[in-house]
């Protein structure tokens, strides 16, 4: 079985609720995610929101991302860059109306 195959069947099973392999591909994926998401956020606790909204939302979504082309573990990566730009953008915004209002 390829590298490829082996992680397209722990992404299915996890899709089937399988914990387990849950488990597995966080322990394989949790560090360069973390580091995607401590390269885009400023503060350790927007890093810790965004990694947890976004193995969240693997947990959630395994199923839709089981049907998306490439292999398993980029789209996985695609999905923590695009989690971790949105949270760096919504956390400026959110810093944004505080600066103007400093004067």
């Amino acid at each position: 079985m390829s590298e490829a195959s082996d992680q397209q069947t722990l992404v299915l099973s996890m899709a089937s609720g399988s914990q387990a392999a849950f488990g597995l591909i966080y322990d394989h994926l949790n560090v360069p995610t973390f580091a995607i998401c401590n390269h885009h956020l400023k503060t350790p606790a927007a890093v810790d929101e965004a990694m947890h909204g976004l193995w969240l939302y693997v947990w959630q979504n395994a199923a839709m991302l089981s049907r998306l082309d490439g292999s398993p573990w980029s789209i996985l990566i695609r999905t923590a860059e695009h989690h971790a730009e949105y949270h760096a953008q919504t956390e400026c915004v959110a810093r944004e109306p505080a600066r103007r209002y400093r004067r």
